[in-house]
């Protein structure tokens, strides 16, 4: 039996490797052993086995991730260690530089090929990397159209395999039923839902939470008709880790277990969100929002002096080359002026409309036309 490992560090690429283990298992047969760092969507395919679990790993901003460098070192020893003695033929890594990179290196020298599928975005700083990334991948797979350009102007080749949330994105409006959605949630035909993702990581919680929490309530104070605000509660979170820092949060804002982001989305008329995949998530939905993000005031620091990136930080307004959504940045993230771009398209039908389409064209910036889960798998068999 081949043994495949899996590092899926982040909430996000959790679900994009479980679409991948279910396309390559239904492709090419369960006789593959699928192991290492993943959450509850790997492990509910039935063929993986966590070594690591990705919650553990859930923290955001360069000075929080200081705080569990210690555990996190100890778990790249341990897949190094594991690699040395041959525990695995070939190895998926999904994103999450930091950790993936070094142990890419490591891997390869231990003459197990790598598939970096979900390049990291070293587009965005550290570009040096990207020929790093050439020399300790295998296969270096993308899932946004721009980054194979990037790569191309510096020599590399890597495939564009179309992105893992246009599968998602198929697979469930097939099953999904709205109505009955909407009745679970007890959402009337009147009011008009807000759904609100502070991120998947505890430093996101941290730090953008407050924030979201003032802009429902101002928009709640300036909005004549009904309202409902819904928070889906990301995998690599708990619900206990959702703390309200105003009490009168917890009646307003309506908290959904059970990774249920796209039962959300599908009912929203407008988000307002962290900087991540949710922004694209949500955009594939058509639906308007305002982007906020938010780290420790050093992080933030770091991050203007040393990496120096100036454009914008929405895979939205990235992909469609244009500031389509209002992004709140730091300083920016000021709940008076988020709450106002809120208010703004709730009280404006037709803008709101107008808005929802032109975010739609990004479902055709991201479909090749294949299954991206499909294509990854087949990359992987050749190595199996």
């Amino acid at each position: 039996m081949k043994r495949v490992l899996i590092s899926a560090g982040e909430a996000s690429s959790d679900v994009h490797a479980a679409n991948l283990v279910r396309a390559y298992c239904d492709t090419y047969g369960t006789d593959v052993k699928f192991s290492g760092l993943g959450g509850e969507k790997l492990i509910f395919t039935g063929n993986f086995t966590p070594e690591y679990y990705n919650r553990e790993f859930a923290v955001s901003g360069l000075v929080e991730l200081g705080t569990r460098i210690p555990f996190i070192y100890s778990a790249l020893k341990h897949f190094k260690r594991m690699a040395s003695f041959g525990a695995y033929d070939a190895a998926v890594l999904l994103d999450y530089p930091d950790f993936n990179m070094p142990l890419a290196k490591h891997l390869m020298k231990c003459g197990i090929p790598v598939i970096y599928y979900i390049s990291p975005q070293v587009w965005v700083w550290r570009k040096s990397r990207a020929e790093k990334l050439k020399a300790i991948s295998s296969e270096i797979l993308t899932i946004f159209p721009f980054e194979k350009d990037f790569y191309a102007g510096r020599g590399i080749d890597v495939k564009y395999v179309g992105h893992p949330l246009i599968d998602e994105l198929n697979a469930y409006k097939k099953r999904v039923d709205l109505s009955s959605i909407r009745d679970e949630f007890k959402i009337s035909k009147e009011q008009k839902v807000i759904a609100v993702l502070p991120g998947s990581r505890h430093g996101e919680i941290k730090y953008i939470l407050p924030i979201i929490e003032k802009v429902c309530s101002i928009v709640k104070d300036n909005y004549s008709g009904e309202l409902k605000f819904l928070m889906p509660v990301a995998p690599t979170l708990k619900k206990n880790d959702i703390c309200f820092t105003n009490p009168s949060s917890k009646n307003l804002i309506q908290i959904i277990e059970g990774s249920r982001s796209y039962d959300v989305y599908s009912l929203s008329d407008y988000a307002v969100l962290a900087s991540g995949t949710a922004t694209v998530e949500a955009a594939l939905f058509g639906v308007p929002m305002s982007v906020v993000y938010k780290v420790s005031p050093v992080s933030a620091f770091l991050f203007r002096h040393f990496v120096r990136y100036k454009d914008p930080i929405g895979m939205v307004n990235l992909l469609l080359g244009k500031d389509t959504v209002k992004e709140f940045f730091q300083e920016k993230a000021d709940p008076e002026l988020i709450a106002r771009d809120v208010l703004a398209y709730l009280k404006d039908d037709n803008a709101r409309l107008k808005k929802s389409n032109e975010l739609k064209k990004i479902h055709e910036l991201l479909y090749t036309g294949n299954s991206a889960s499909s294509n990854v798998a087949q990359i992987l068999s050749k190595y199996l």
